[in-house]
């Protein structure tokens, strides 16, 4: 049943019927003269329901019950099954193609996971939860009140339906007049309200008194015996159960109307639109006006750190002043390079510095694992590292959709050091890629490179035979223990082996490719490390407080130089085994080209893939005219949702 069927089906009762009499009314109170077929008159009392606050009480049974049902039951599932909706969110069991999501099952990670699948089943009551927890309570104490309330005029009007004044009476069709005025004075004595507090005496006793005028009176019992009415006819009118305003009211409700719709709505609404400091990408304003003035395409990875610190300093300022100078100074001698930046005598420059050096302290005590030195800041902590991320996110967005490729492998490897905890500037070294490995510290990285100098790097000791790479981690000198060996055997089962299949270039619906054509250029991958059936779920990466995708993207230069020769860049999220994407561009020139993809990880550091793709463009017949779309990608996914 629909929504719009069942609101007609609960508003039925709020349109009432009043049953009025044929003549019009003698005074402006709610009696009506009524008349028999003999013209005669008689004066009689008629509920009309449109003008009684009784009538309201069908309108807003229906309109609470419209609204109470739908959320008392949210509210409820919420309470039974909290949490439900979200996990299936944060950790699906399956992908959006059917397929059963792989996760990574090392302990730091399950240990991560079950921590977030607390804290999502949780009860947790806030303030907000609780608030609207106590509307709904008061509602439904309004509506029972309703309810009641209904049932006692539905109570009445059941006594007035089928009205026979014999059997009210207690008396038969033949029982004299006088006998009538016994029965009706013997039950005036019991049911007066003046005598019986009984609750429902009243109506009974109103009910006995139409009952005896019915049979006494002659115009009301010949309007009885004519239309089944002491009242005489009656008309049958179809209205809505809404309040009316009097005269004297009109101006103070005109005048609530002008506040609350006329200047009130618009307020609110400049209010809601100018009061957040937020923008549309999730970021301080502030850190955004940085993060535009500094950014470049040239800039390398330390660059880009350092722009996206001073931005993220820039909205965050320090509240209270406290000493950094001994944690500074640990974790400078752990490898820490701080900038060289120092207070300024302005109060503003004071505090712009300060504001640095905190979030410099937080990045590298970071990416020096070293949080055990920060532990009164892991709140703080995983703040910054949740916005470092969005922020060198949009700029990675931003590189890609203007085909900067240059300031797009900025920003991966940023984003790298980021989420494995690993200096962004030394992210592409051996030694920091190898890094990544559960359990492998620096020390055991220099031995392994000493030994394993075939296996020295991360794609390298993933593709190590197993049993090889089990008996070198078993060496004594490493010193692993049993469950350390399987986290990093379940790592090297996690971490993927992407392959790339096939990739060619065509357009769609041609037989050749001509210069101006827009053209797809279509790449297979495959991730060696599933199974059919099989998706991958988030990335291994322990140190990072949120969950994050294994993305990839995919970056190659077109032939020519100039506008021509630009980057396409896109992003591919697909977390299947067999992954199929297409991209779209331009042919920029006619004769053989030779175009070189570049398939790098957004979540892992050390997988790169390179891939030459040959294609031969004719020169087109006809020109290309200038409103033709330009040269660019079809972005596959570019909304970095996790």
């Amino acid at each position: 049943m629909s929504v719009v069927t069942t609101w007609l089906l609960l508003l039925a009762p709020v349109c009432t019927v009043a049953k009025t009499s044929k003549t019009e009314s003698t005074d402006g109170d709610d009696s009506v003269t009524g008349q028999d077929a003999s013209g005669h008159g008689c004066q009689a009392e008629v509920f009309l329901p449109t003008e009684s606050p009784r009538a309201m009480l069908f309108f807003f049974l229906a309109l609470l019950s419209c609204l109470l049902v739908p959320w008392t039951a949210a509210v409820l599932w919420h309470l039974l099954f909290p949490g439900r909706a979200e996990v299936a969110k944060a950790f699906p069991e399956t992908s959006e193609q059917g397929s059963h999501v792989r996760y990574c099952r090392t302990q730091a990670m399950e240990a991560r996971r079950e921590a977030a699948l607390k804290e999502l089943r949780s009860r947790k009551l806030s303030g907000g939860f609780l608030g609207r927890l106590v509307i709904l309570m008061l509602l439904w104490c309004w509506l029972i009140y309703i309810i009641i309330q209904v049932r006692q005029v539905l109570a009445t009007s059941a006594l007035y339906q089928n009205f026979d004044p014999y059997e009210i009476l207690d008396v038969g069709m033949t029982t004299s007049t006088s006998q009538i005025k016994k029965a009706y004075h013997k039950l005036s004595l019991k049911y007066h309200p003046d005598k019986n507090k009984e609750e429902g005496a009243a109506e009974k006793f109103m009910l006995i008194k139409k009952a005896y005028d019915a049979l006494t009176d002659p115009v009301a019992k010949r309007n009885y015996r004519a239309y089944g009415n002491p009242d005489g006819p009656t008309r049958v009118q179809l209205d809505v159960a809404l309040p009316t305003i009097s005269k004297e009211n009109q101006g103070l409700v005109l005048v609530l109307f002008l506040l609350l719709f006329v200047i009130g709505v618009p307020l609110m609404m400049l209010y809601c639109m100018g009061s957040s400091s937020v923008d549309n990408n999730g970021l301080p304003r502030e850190t955004n006006k940085v993060l535009a003035e500094g950014f470049s395409p040239s800039l390398d990875a330390k660059q880009l750190q350092e722009l996206i610190l001073r931005a993220y300093a820039a909205a965050e300022k320090p509240k209270n002043e406290e000493p950094l100078d001994e944690l500074r100074q640990e974790l400078q001698a752990a490898g820490a390079s701080f900038s060289r930046a120092k207070r300024g005598a302005e109060n503003g420059e004071a505090e712009d510095a300060l504001a640095l050096q905190r979030a410099e302290t937080l990045f590298w005590g970071h990416i020096l694992r070293r949080t055990d030195l920060l532990r009164e800041r892991a709140r703080e902590l995983d703040g910054a590292l949740k916005q470092w991320q969005v922020a060198s996110r949009f700029l990675l967005k931003e590189a890609a959709s203007h085909g900067q490729a240059d300031g797009a492998s900025s920003c991966l490897d940023f984003h790298r050091g980021l989420v494995q905890a690993i200096e962004p500037a030394a992210a592409s070294k051996p030694g920091s890629v190898l890094s990544q490995i559960p359990h492998f510290s620096s020390e055991q990285i220099k031995l392994w490179q000493k030994r394993q100098k075939k296996y020295s790097t991360l794609s390298g000791f993933v593709e190590m035979p197993s049993e090889e790479r089990r008996a070198a981690l078993e060496a004594p000198e490493l010193g692993l223990s049993p469950s350390q060996l399987a986290d990093i055997e379940e790592f090297v089962a996690v971490v993927p082996r992407m392959q790339i299949q096939d990739a060619h270039v065509f357009v769609h619906g041609e037989d050749e490719i001509c210069v101006g054509d827009i053209a797809t250029l279509e790449i297979k991958l495959l991730r060696a490390n599933l199974r059919e059936g099989e998706a991958i779920g988030a990335a291994h990466a322990p140190h990072f407080p949120g969950k994050v995708s294994e993305a990839w993207w995919l970056t190659f230069r077109l032939p020519g130089k100039g506008k021509s020769g630009s980057s396409v860049c896109s992003r591919i999220t697909d977390t299947s085994r067999e992954v199929v994407a297409n991209v779209r561009f331009r042919v920029p020139l006619a004769g053989k080209c030779r175009i070189r993809l570049s398939l790098a990880c957004e979540a892992y550091a050390g997988f790169e893939f390179e891939k030459e793709v040959n294609y031969v463009a004719k020169q087109a017949q006809q020109p290309v005219h200038d409103d033709d779309s330009d040269v660019g990608s079809e972005e596959i996914d570019m909304d970095f949702e996790d």
